[in-house]
């Protein structure tokens, strides 16, 4: 006996599972790879058609009624024709997606059961083929309505939807006195009107027999209020008639709380996506969620551009290793949250400087990390001008007392020594290295004076900014051929005039062109540019040199910074505290074994 039931029972086991996701009106959008081995169609086949093309005629309704609902309890069975024209029974929960945010717009997805023949269920009604032995085993009316009168759920029975029978609850519900004020009218005569044309053909189905499962509607009662209703309906016979069973359950306190859910989840994914921080999901390495604010950060097209991909993409490689230690201590669920700076690049070959909050989340039930980040290259930039700004002030006030302390004494030694040298001929060439390195000196001086000097308010005139280079260029270009190197000056005809300080200007592009030159020790050419634009003048010197190294380049500019050998590290300090107190700009750009070019901006 057990093995008659056990082989009875395997025969409507599932041999696989299915998966599929449909648009909102059923076009298949993914089925799982499997398709091909238990529905005969390949993915590809399937992917753009509709679920409605391969259902047997009879459960086309059944299938569309529970595309109707979005909550039920119980799986839909239907079935399905396959390429061969044959039939297989699927069973098949549904859940719905909401693809955007704010948005009516969802997806169905379908968990699928696949069977060799209809699953066996226990039913309710009593169809016509029912055998007399087994009819005769049923309660008589009086034995039935005694048997539902006390059932806590409505309950009522219709006969081609008029109603000919309820139960006390369903009374109750609908907020009659008595059964007299339901009884004798039809079911959808409690229905919203949106619901008509689906009840009646509901009916028509259960006129015949067959099954169409649980649907959400929305009733009234008979003073008008609203109800929000689950009703299970299925054929049955009452009084030898064929007749509509309709049990119904009250969700209007489970829509209201769905409701403020929903109001809920909306507001906290608008203020997502509405968020001036960036806020993301990583999980496994990738980028799975970003809002807007993320798509603009990194300067993306479009949302395609960064979900989905390896997000140590953008990563500026020094920070890849701190990145994923931090990333795995929060999936490993070692901390609760971490704050790491750290570097990017942009789609537009940007670098931005980010401070990121990681917390743990989960993603389609996998642990995964949400991080907000934050741009503070602003702040970066404005934290290294402040330490330029301390630097430059504390090496001009260096410069000042150097400058005044020093020189005096320095000019006496330089004096007697001078006098000493004619009475020591045997030791000349002693004579010769400390006169040297008292130049040495004298020119450090002469550097750390300049550089105090602009501090002060300067004498600014109208200049003639081309017969200026002009004259540097005639001081340099001599020294430059003897070493190889040419000085090529591209210049207009035409007076170009700025306000500024002669002596001092002469002081940047002296070292500019002979920082350019000491850069090609090999030979090379110096190309010098003067140009107008709407309102500044730029003057661009470009060398051939071997380039600055980045770390040298982040940090030009500063106090004793230099990449020479005999340099003193103050003559680009001194050139760039010009040009500010001069109101312009200077930016450079390197690269290597290519060259550098300074460029520097005046207002007109």
């Amino acid at each position: 006996m057990m093995e008659q039931k056990t082989k009875r029972f395997e025969q409507y086991k599932p041999h696989m599972n299915l998966q599929a996701v449909l648009s909102a009106n059923g076009r298949f959008i993914y089925i799982s790879a499997n398709c091909k081995e238990l529905l005969s169609y390949e993915q590809n086949e399937l992917i753009g058609t509709y679920l409605k093309d391969y259902l047997h005629e009879d459960d086309l309704f059944l299938v569309e009624s529970y595309f109707y609902n979005e909550h039920h309890l119980l799986p839909c069975t239907f079935r399905f024709v396959k390429k061969d024209y044959t039939m297989i029974w699927i069973e098949a929960s549904i859940d719905f997606v909401t693809t955007h945010v704010g948005e009516k717009e969802r997806e169905i997805v379908l968990k699928m059961k696949v069977f060799e023949d209809r699953p066996s269920k226990k039913s309710s009604s009593i169809k016509e083929e029912d055998t007399p032995e087994e009819a005769a085993r049923l309660p008589a009316k009086e034995e039935f309505e005694a048997m539902v009168e006390g059932l806590p759920n409505p309950l009522c029975i219709s006969v081609q939807g008029e109603i000919v029978y309820v139960n006390d609850a369903m009374v109750n519900l609908l907020g009659a006195e008595h059964k007299r004020q339901i009884i004798g009218k039809y079911s959808y005569d409690f229905i919203e009107k949106e619901y008509h044309d689906i009840v009646k053909n509901r009916i028509k189905r259960m006129q015949q027999g067959l099954d169409v499962g649980m649907i959400e509607q929305t009733w009234h009662k008979l003073d008008g209020t609203q109800i929000h209703l689950e009703v299970k309906a299925a054929p049955t016979i009452y009084q030898n008639q064929k007749a509509e069973l309709l049990l119904l359950i009250d969700i209007s306190s489970r829509k209201k709380f769905q409701t403020i859910l929903q109001k809920s989840r909306e507001r906290y994914q608008l203020l997502i996506q509405n968020s001036i921080d960036t806020i993301a999901v990583i999980h496994k390495g990738r980028w799975v969620f970003m809002n807007e604010s993320g798509i603009r950060l990194f300067e993306a097209k479009t949302y395609e551009d960064l979900i989905g991909k390896d997000i140590y993409e953008h990563l500026h490689p020094c920070d890849h290793e701190d990145v994923k230690a931090r990333l795995k201590r929060i999936t490993d669920r070692k901390s609760e949250s971490e704050i790491i700076k750290q570097t990017w690049y942009t789609f537009e070959k940007r670098l931005i400087y980010t401070e990121m909050v990681c917390i743990p989340t989960t993603f389609f039930g996998e642990t995964a990390v949400q991080v907000i980040l934050r741009d503070i290259s602003e702040r970066k930039q404005t934290e290294e001008l402040m330490v330029r700004s301390e630097k430059l002030s504390i090496a001009g006030q260096l410069a000042a007392g150097i400058a005044h302390e020093i020189r005096n004494p320095l000019t006496a030694i330089k004096g007697f020594l001078q006098l000493m040298k004619p009475t020591m001929e045997e030791n000349e060439h002693y004579f010769n290295i400390i006169f040297s390195e008292l130049s040495r000196i004298e020119l450090i001086l002469s550097e750390l004076l300049m550089l105090a000097k602009p501090q002060q308010n300067a004498l600014k005139e109208k200049l003639d900014l081309i017969r200026l280079i002009r004259e540097v260029t005639a001081l340099l270009e001599t020294q430059a051929n003897l070493n190889g190197i040419l000085i090529n000056t591209i210049l207009t005809d035409d007076k170009i005039y700025i306000k500024g300080d002669q002596n001092q200007l002469k002081q940047v592009f002296i070292n500019l062109i002979k920082n350019a030159v000491e850069s090609m020790p090999n030979g090379g050419t110096v190309h010098l540019t003067v140009r107008e634009t709407d309102d500044s003048v730029v003057v661009e010197v470009e060398d051939e040199g071997e380039g600055i190294p980045e770390h040298v380049l982040k940090r030009i500019g500063e106090p004793f910074l230099t990449t020479k050998e005999k340099g003193t590290g103050l003559g680009l300090m001194v050139t760039f505290n010009i040009i500010e107190n001069h109101n312009g700009t200077i930016e450079v750009d390197s690269k290597a074994e290519k060259g550098t070019t300074f460029k520097i901006s005046f207002p007109k």
